[in-house]
């Protein structure tokens, strides 16, 4: 990876002053042995550094924009260190829109698999469509290119977070305060952490909490934006994908429909006092195997759901809230799996467009109701 990264910063910036900026996050294996040793291409400077506070991916990316502070970067760009299929022509596709002053985020439109993106499919691309009016396919992708001002922003934000909740933080913060968002580096993205797929509870799920309770705290922070300047009406039309087939993703459904029906009854007595009994039915024939799960289904339950959250005032009922909102995910995306299980990637991805439009009508109408 830093092999690729110096390749392109010496290939498509060699007018410009370069870093390259190792964060670790306390690791216990090589990664900082590894980094002192790799020498970058003459000119590129290199830092190697642990996170500034402990926490996750969000204290690395608060390492890197103090460093990028400092230095008074133009340009920033993040990269997972996971990432395996990035290319030297990379670098130069997140920076240039922000350093010619076109855009103020960049953020990747990877090609990945129909069973890939469980967080983004079923939640944070429709819910950020939503409720922000922003039509970016892969909100917490893990890469992006940043411009000096979303950098400084994000640095003063009194939600910037430590954990994973840092991707859905950068999109939300550039989306709700009107900054320039476009989408580039069309390509295959393999990394390291699809396989934990097959092991939910160690990554999947505590990563689906940091993201989800950080992108519906950012909700409560913004909600006077995007309560009083609903997205404007559109119709977005999404043509056939023609590109390389992504690398396949493998899925235990068995163990994922047998943690949905147990985080379902643990959970059921909170979904009870927060669901509308006609819901709850249907949610109880979903678990029984009688119905499926339906993104409409799925919708309102999030919308009704995210109303909850930012109605309540104690920590402790915001958690329950969450752990909720969890039991439902798995619930939907073991529906959506099963769904998609015969379909092309292009016959999926308008399941999930489908979805996305439903969160619209769904949430507008809630909106609606509540004002």
């Amino acid at each position: 990876m830093l092999n690729a990264v110096s390749q392109g910063l010496h290939q498509y910036f060699p007018a410009y002053k370069t870093v390259i900026a190792v964060i670790d996050g306390f690791s216990t294996d090589r990664t900082v042995d590894l980094a002192h040793l790799f020498q970058p291409h003459n000119g590129i400077s290199k830092i190697v550094t642990s996170d500034l506070v402990r926490g996750g991916k969000g204290g690395g990316v608060r390492t890197v924009v103090e460093i990028a502070h400092e230095l008074q970067a133009k340009s920033l760009v993040l990269l997972d260190g996971d990432l395996l299929s990035i290319r030297p022509e990379w670098l130069q596709e997140f920076s240039y829109p922000v350093l010619c002053g076109r855009a103020d985020l960049v953020v990747p439109y990877y090609i990945r698999h129909k069973l890939d993106g469980v967080i983004t499919n079923a939640l944070a691309y429709p819910f950020t469509r939503a409720l922000y009016g922003l039509d970016v396919r892969q909100p917490i992708a893990g890469e992006f290119g940043l411009s000096r001002e979303l950098y400084e922003r994000m640095r003063s934000h009194p939600l910037f977070p430590a954990d994973f909740g840092i991707d859905i933080f950068i999109v939300t913060t550039a989306a709700a305060e009107g900054m320039n968002v476009k989408e580039g580096i069309y390509s295959l993205k393999i990394h390291e952490s699809t396989t934990r797929y097959l092991e939910p509870e160690e990554l999947l799920v505590p990563m689906f909490r940091q993201v989800t309770g950080q992108m519906l705290e950012m909700a409560s922070h913004y909600q006077s934006h995007w309560r009083n300047h609903p997205p404007p009406h559109r119709v977005i039309a999404h043509k056939e994908c023609f590109a390389q087939n992504p690398v396949p993703v493998k899925v235990d459904l068995d163990r994922l429909r047998f943690s949905f029906q147990q985080e379902f009854a643990a959970r059921r007595p909170v979904m009870a006092g927060l669901l509308p009994p006609e819901m709850m039915r249907q949610l109880e024939a979903v678990a029984a195997h009688e119905e499926p799960f339906t993104s409409r289904v799925w919708a309102e339950c999030v919308a009704h759901l995210t109303f909850a959250y930012l109605d309540c005032p104690e920590q402790e009922r915001k958690e329950a809230v969450l752990e909720a909102l969890k039991a439902l995910w798995l619930g939907r995306f073991v529906s959506y799996a099963v769904e998609a299980a015969p379909l092309s990637m292009n016959e999926a991805e308008a399941v999930v467009q489908r979805q996305a439009r439903i969160f619209e009508e769904v949430f507008a109408r809630h909106r609606a109701l509540r004002d």
